[in-house]
């Protein structure tokens, strides 16, 4: 097993070990705003609408590309461009979560103001500790061991989300919240020390370029645009519909800015250069993606990597409130959701990498697709029974399953979307896009699913699950067409075979 020899390279190497760790870092956060925050909601007696709409907050995971090219721009004065960057995070992280330690959610509006503002800033600053990061782990490493790396970096991150969802819900049962999230706070600040004692990146950089007016202006717009539009959502001046035409609708003028570049940036070789401005981090290489595949294509690409996974989002961001109300224990939930679970996951990670290699990517992507369907049945069953164990154990190893065999197919399909010469900042475009049927259209479901009854929440999953496996036939079709390219970087005789999407 990959992850296993990862483990014994981190004992044995300083620079494994420090990627262990950092990418426990890097996972420590993302459950602490959603999932285990859910349950923590939930005992205070806040409505379950209202706490499903906290998925919203994950939004700057969506956004992360926007500010990335400051990380490359600018180098704190200490540790270096990435492990300043690190450094800086993680005791912004620290600080942060200690905060929302201190806090306790209730159901009136101004005591959630202040746990979404908290919530915002740790998302805001965990977005920004996994841009660093995966740089970082892009620098440090050589060709040899970039394997190895990777894989000790999600061997933290998954044993990161195993300490904050199974760890922290069992000791919610014994201790109170508060002390939970202080003891959580302590572990983020941990990681400072890490940064501190990992080895530095191999390729020097040079002294940090100016930051324009431009590039400072352009972010703070950006930043107060969300802070805006999710502060109006969360005290009602504006309504949830009008947010999500707003945000498509600036998702559009993304598009579109991209699409008025001229075409002649294309031609320019900048292939191993970091992005010297906005325009060619952020717009460049979406005007490359919508150039290769052509307008029609490429959208119908686009609105695919939003609603592939809804169905599964929609069942992620309500099991744990679900299992709640029907009288599971948060032990219980931590043992076998966030524990069995785990393994399950990894388990499909693994199947699903072996069953790749046999059937390729599109046809994984329209089994797995079909399977994470149908698991979400167990979830249904569960509503018609009510509290049963053997029928807990048996949902949660399904749709786990399911959601590690999903992973890997639309990583590797996101992958193979990429032109290698933006392969950075598109997989971040592409990985942010799937990231908003996650965190932003799932955010009703509490709401939904209190409206509906449970029963017929999860048969709505069922249904939120088809719109994306209606577009595989266009997107990636059961038997693909390849067809030889030529790819920019390489030799007027080398060229790629690609899958005709």
């Amino acid at each position: 097993m990959r992850e296993v020899q990862a483990l014994r390279q981190a004992i044995q190497s300083r620079k494994m070990g420090a990627l262990l760790l950092l990418g426990f870092a890097s996972g420590l956060p993302l459950f602490l705003t959603s999932r285990t925050l859910q349950l923590w909601m939930q005992d205070a007696k806040v409505d379950i609408g209202k706490i499903t709409l906290f998925g919203l907050l994950a939004l700057p995971y969506s956004l992360k590309f926007l500010w990335s090219p400051l990380l490359d721009r600018f180098v704190p004065p200490f540790l270096g461009a990435r492990r300043g960057w690190l450094a800086l995070t993680q005791l912004g992280l620290t600080l942060a979560i200690a905060t929302l330690a201190l806090q306790q959610p209730a159901q009136n509006d101004a005591v959630l103001l202040g746990l979404v503002v908290s919530c915002l800033v740790i998302t805001f600053l965990s977005a920004t500790q996994d841009i660093a990061g995966d740089a970082y782990r892009t620098d440090v490493l050589t060709p040899l061991e970039a394997e190895a790396g990777a894989s000790a970096w999600v061997l933290g991150y998954r044993v990161a989300l195993f300490v904050t969802s199974s760890l922290a819900l069992v000791l919610a049962d014994h201790i109170p919240w508060n002390a939970v999230y202080l003891l959580m706070a302590a572990l983020m600040a941990g990681s400072i020390f890490v940064t501190l004692w990992a080895p530095t990146e191999l390729t020097g950089r040079a002294d940090s370029a100016p930051i324009s007016i431009k590039d400072v202006v352009f972010l703070l717009f950006i930043i107060a645009l969300v802070a805006g539009l999710l502060g109006g959502v969360f005290i009602g001046f504006i309504p949830l519909p009008i947010f999500y035409w707003l945000l498509t609708g600036l998702i559009l003028a993304w598009i579109g800015v991209s699409l008025l570049l001229p075409d002649e940036l294309l031609g320019e070789d900048r292939e191993n250069s970091p992005p010297q401005n906005l325009q060619e981090a952020v717009f460049l290489p979406t005007k490359e993606f919508f150039h290769r595949f052509g307008w029609t294509q490429a959208g119908l690409i686009l609105i695919f990597i939003i609603l592939y996974k809804l169905g599964d989002s929609l069942v992620g961001i309500t099991a744990n409130l679900f299992l709640r109300e029907i009288d599971f224990t948060k032990t219980e939930i931590g043992t076998i959701q966030a524990g069995i679970g785990f393994i399950a996951t990894t388990i499909g990670v693994l199947a699903g990498g072996v069953i790749m290699t046999k059937i390729h990517i599109n046809r994984s992507l329209w089994i797995f697709g079909i399977l994470q369907l149908l698991s979400n049945l167990g979830y249904y069953a569960l509503a018609i029974a009510g509290k049963n164990y053997s029928l807990l154990i048996l949902a949660v190893n399904i749709e786990n399953f399911s959601v590690g065999l999903v992973t890997v197919a639309t990583v590797a399909f996101l992958m193979n979307l990429c032109n290698h010469r933006f392969t950075t900042t598109q997989f971040a475009l592409f990985s942010s896009l799937m990231a908003i049927s996650r965190d932003v259209l799932s955010a009703p479901a509490g709401t939904w699913a209190k409206a509906t009854g449970w029963r017929s929440f999860f048969l709505l999953t069922l249904v939120a699950a088809l719109p994306g496996l209606l577009l595989l036939p266009f997107v990636a079709p059961w038997n693909p067409q390849p067809v030889a390219i030529s790819r920019p970087g390489l030799d007027e005789q080398e060229e790629d075979i690609w899958e005709v999407k």
